[in-house]
């Protein structure tokens, strides 16, 4: 049992609120509003005080601050009045509002709560006695009214003022009118809430909403009235016990809107004050970010969590390569050292996820913080308690790659980090749905990537880990990092998808091989990687239009029948340019329609000539388990099958074909070619990199698509003769080093099958051999077509191959005779003419008649080396080498040519496993033996023997057959046999 297995699941200990279970992990009312709490305009329910202190996590700055204005509040102490929240949009400078208006408004009830009880503890430190009685709450919320307008809330009000005014008296006209005759100064404000008699706290939010509006001409120039009662106002909190100012003002550079000059000299007037008076306080900062999110997402849990034990378990699976090559390259604080520790404070969160939220989406300036965290987390969680419920995989610690795009990509993108950039939004969620998933998780990359390495038995021991990385690569691109640099290390993405159920070396290996195929050429389209000098890798996810998304767009233009056509017309390209000995490379086009007779597409291939015949992939392929229509075609093409062609030169054919499976590898690299292709054409002239990049990706995709051309033609096919029978023998090369489209290749294996001779190599016994087959002796016209139509021959490399293997013949016991039964005087190859059909070639007789002279018969070529003779056999001038004649002395009886027989014998599979049938097979072979022993039987006029043994048997009882062989040239295959 693994250790993970030891501790529950997080999602079996952490309950989600039932708010966010019933917006199905919208959370709804994210950003609190304090004039929907205070004056209930909505039925919102942080207004009920239990449940603020719920949904609240009392983090030290939260605590601490609340324990400042209670004490101003419940004491006589005199210390800090105003205090200015100055956080970005986001910050929880609201949700602290709240607070401090549930503190003031009903502090029993408040006090009640975990929160209100740590803010007293820390209010009271230092003996010090706590008593609110019952303050005053002044709420200005800047953000629901406008200068210059009453509302309803704030009756005849129509200045900062007066609103403050009548909130303070509670909307008691004649007290109101009182005061405001008074004016807007600090005597006024001071009498004002002296007469209260009891603790103020005001509360001024969102004051730039209404400077905004201020500053427009109709009434910018009431805006110093309105500046002299703020400052007044400041002035008096501070002068007055138990009276707190709390205001709300978002600096001008953490405000997504901006403001105008007036605005922001309005402002700066403020700040001035506030530093003179005041202090400006965050109210949370980014470490609490992780706990703040466990308090609004999940329900209190009152036993202890087992954030502990989970870290260990992560400890204890990070072993091997885990530990050298990932967690010891993340850095400081992010490996395995203390990570139990940092599982506590951020669980059921990853750490890294939190340290990537706090330490750089924080640092984003529109980013909003707790808000969207908040958002995009309320999504994630809603999402893995689902499928943890339904019984699915879900991570143990949601981690940087978890957040689940298919439906929270819109949170993330939302959230400020792309400081609204339509534009940029735009291409994220376009990078998303393309490159990563689809919102049904059908389509997307890296969704086609987990699909081919589970066929291919990939096992990382989670569902979809292709998914999870690419996940994490967008996470860590969305915004600039450390050192100005964009995207993860290797290790941080590795890291992404590791959990504690690993054991070690096979799934670091299962997840070395998702990071290959996402960052491969084939991977992932937005992919930008960056190599510094001394730094690792990184690699991101861009939104920029590099080469990368070029390319990958114009793989998307590209057909099917243009990668097919593209193949076809290299492997023709390589053909006509390789044809080695082949006299002629004939290449066959796929015909335009499936009604085209095969006589006509092979209409062009019967010649006499050695011809190298390539076929179209488009139609023509082998060993796709399908190809029965291939060979029936083939087959046909040399004459032979139920659609035999009319041919007449098929001994002299070879036919090469294409592969199926190395053919759709070609297409691949057709397809790479013809994008590149693409992509020059759309970028600019002016960007110089970028063309010279594609420029050499495409010189590398078409020496890569060549490559793959020659692999994919492995398949050759020629005539043969078994016995009495013609069959078409199919062979294949197994070394990728050879192709069927190199005709010297294709040669060479023929030769070594004993179907062809190399130059010079075609012996003149073979020869007469191979003419004492025949029932009559032929012409020197019949001799040459013999090679190019009977597959009894070999091919040879020329017809001069013929002609001087034809003279070797003439030179021992062969002759050229003609219609009168004459030999002829040959003294040279050139003398042969070779297209004859008025001579024939036979075995010499002894006594054969005076030849008349090679001058006088026109069998010399023209051009030839003539002798002068005398055809009634006078001999020849001095000098001069006379012809063939008869010796005078010779009586011999003369008598016919030498009658040669080929004995063929043909035992298949016979078994030999009894001692009856190996004495006969002995038998036979000792009579063999007898045969052809030079010291019994040197006389015998043997020629040639083709000697094929097939011998099964148990390794090491071979003998030396092995070594004998190869001692005498033969070709000796071992193979394995499951016999």
């Amino acid at each position: 049992m693994s250790a993970q297995q030891t501790v529950p699941h997080w999602a079996d200990v952490l309950a989600l609120r039932p708010e966010v279970r019933a917006s199905d992990g919208s959370v709804g009312e994210l950003q609190m509003s304090l004039h929907k709490a205070v004056y209930q305009t909505k039925d919102v329910p942080y207004r009920k005080v239990n449940y603020y202190g719920e949904i609240t996590e009392p983090t030290p700055n939260l605590v601490g601050f609340f324990a400042r204005v209670a004490r101003r509040l419940g004491t006589d102490d005199m210390g800090t009045a105003l205090f200015h929240l100055d956080q970005g949009m986001g910050g929880g400078k609201s949700h602290a509002l709240v607070g401090l208006y549930h503190m003031a408004n009903t502090p029993a009830e408040f006090f009640a709560t975990e929160l209100g009880q740590t803010v007293r503890e820390e209010a009271e430190q230092g003996r010090v006695s706590l008593d609110l009685k019952s303050p005053k709450v002044v709420t200005l919320t800047a953000d629901n009214f406008s200068p210059g307008r009453p509302t309803e809330v704030f009756g005849p009000a129509i200045n900062l003022f007066e609103r403050f005014i009548w909130a303070l008296v509670d909307g008691d006209m004649d007290r109101y009118k009182h005061y405001v005759g008074m004016g807007p100064n600090k005597d006024t404000i001071r009498t004002a809430l002296s007469d209260a008699k009891r603790p103020v706290l005001v509360l001024l939010d969102e004051l730039m909403d209404y400077v905004l509006p201020l500053s427009a001409p109709a009434y910018v120039e009431t805006m110093p009235d309105e500046q002299a009662f703020l400052s007044a106002l400041m002035d008096a909190c501070d002068d007055i016990p138990r009276v707190s100012f709390v205001l709300v003002m978002i600096r001008s550079e953490r405000d997504e809107r901006g403001y105008n000059m007036a605005a922001q000299d309005f402002r700066q007037f403020v700040a001035d004050r506030v530093v003179r008076n005041g202090l400006t306080i965050p109210v949370n900062e980014p470490q609490d970010f992780s706990s703040i999110i466990r308090r609004r997402l999940f329900q209190a849990v009152t036993n202890d969590l087992p954030a502990q034990d989970l870290g260990k378990s992560y400890i204890k699976a990070a072993t091997g390569p885990y530990t050298t090559k990932v967690f010891d390259k993340l850095g400081a604080n992010r490996g395995v050292a203390g990570f139990p520790a940092r599982v506590e404070k951020s669980y059921p969160f990853h750490p890294e996820l939190m340290r990537l939220v706090q330490e750089e989406w924080s640092l984003v300036q529109g980013f909003q913080e707790v808000r969207s965290t908040v958002a995009i987390f309320a999504r994630t969680a809603m999402h893995w308690v689902d499928e943890h419920k339904a019984g699915r995989w879900a991570p143990t610690l949601v981690g940087v790659g978890d957040i689940p795009l298919t439906v929270a990509l819109e949170q993330l993108l939302s959230s400020g980090l792309l400081m609204g950039n339509d534009r940029a939004v735009q291409g994220w969620r376009a990078v998303a749905g393309t490159d990563i998933t689809s919102s049904d998780k059908s389509h997307g990359r890296a969704v086609a990537i987990d699909n081919e390495l589970r066929n291919h038995g990939v096992e990382s021991r989670q569902p979809a880990p292709a998914v999870r990385m690419a996940t994490a690569m967008m996470c860590y691109s969305l915004v600039g990092r450390a050192q100005g640099r964009r995207g993860a290390t290797k290790a941080e993405l590795l890291a992404s998808i590791f959990e504690p159920s690993f054991f070690g070396t096979s799934e670091f290996n299962a997840a070395e091989e998702v990071f290959n195929a996402l960052t491969a050429e084939e991977g992932l389209g937005a992919l930008s990687t960056d190599t510094p000098t001394n730094a690792p890798a990184r690699y991101s996810l861009s939104i920029k239009q590099n080469l990368r998304m070029y390319f990958t767009a114009a793989k998307a233009l590209v057909q099917r029948v243009e990668q097919e056509t593209l193949v076809w017309n290299v492997a023709q390209q390589i053909a006509q340019n390789s044809k080695g000995p082949f006299e002629q490379v004939i290449t066959i086009d796929r015909p335009r329609g499936e009604a085209v007779e095969l006589s006509e597409i092979f209409a062009d291939v019967d010649s006499n000539a050695t011809r190298l015949v390539v076929l179209d992939p488009r139609r023509w392929t082998l060993l796709n388990g399908k190809d029965n229509s291939s060979r029936t075609e083939i087959s046909a093409l040399f004459g032979l099958g139920d659609q035999a062609l009319t041919v007449d030169n098929a001994a002299s054919c070879i036919v090469a074909c294409v592969n199926t499976q190395q053919r759709d590898h070609a297409r691949k690299r057709a397809w790479e070619v013809l994008a590149w292709r693409h992509v020059l054409q759309q970028v600019s002239d002016d960007a110089e990199d970028d063309l010279v990049q594609a420029r050499s990706k495409l010189s590398a995709a078409e020496t890569k698509l060549k490559d793959a051309v020659l692999r994919a033609y492995r398949h050759y096919a020629y005539l043969l003769r078994v016995g009495e029978e013609l069959v078409v023998e199919f062979k294949r090369f197994e070394d990728d080093g050879k192709s069927a489209l190199h005709g010297q290749a294709v040669w060479d294996q023929l030769v070594e099958n004993g179907r062809a001779t190399r130059r010079g190599g075609l012996a003149h016994e073979y020869l007469a051999a191979l003419l004492q087959t025949f029932d009559r002796a032929l012409t020197p016209r019949e001799v040459v077509q013999a090679f190019y139509k009977n597959p009894a021959f070999p091919l040879v490399t020329s017809i001069d191959e013929i002609r001087r293997v034809i003279f070797e013949l003439i030179e021992h016991d062969w002759e050229l005779v003609d219609s009168n039964g004459a030999a002829l005087s040959v003294q040279s190859q050139g003398q042969i003419q070779i297209n004859s059909i008025a001579v024939t070639l036979q075995p010499r007789t002894k006594t054969a008649p005076q030849s008349p002279s090679m001058e006088d018969d026109s069998f010399a070529e023209e051009g030839s080396e003539t002798h002068s003779g005398s055809s009634s056999g006078q001999g020849a001038d001095e000098g001069g080498s006379g012809s063939q004649q008869t010796d005078p002395t010779d009586v011999s009886t003369p008598h016919g040519p030498k009658v040669y027989k080929r004995y063929l014998l043909e035992l298949s599979n016979r078994s030999i496993t009894s001692h009856e049938k190996r004495e006969e097979i002995w038998q036979l072979l000792r009579e063999l033996a007898k045969t052809l022993d030079p010291a019994f039987f040197s006389e015998r006029d043997h020629q040639l023997i083709d000697l094929r043994v097939t011998l099964t048997t148990a390794e090491g009882d071979e003998g030396r057959i092995v070594s004998k062989g190869q001692e005498i040239g033969a070709r000796v295959v071992i193979e394995e046999d499951d016999f």
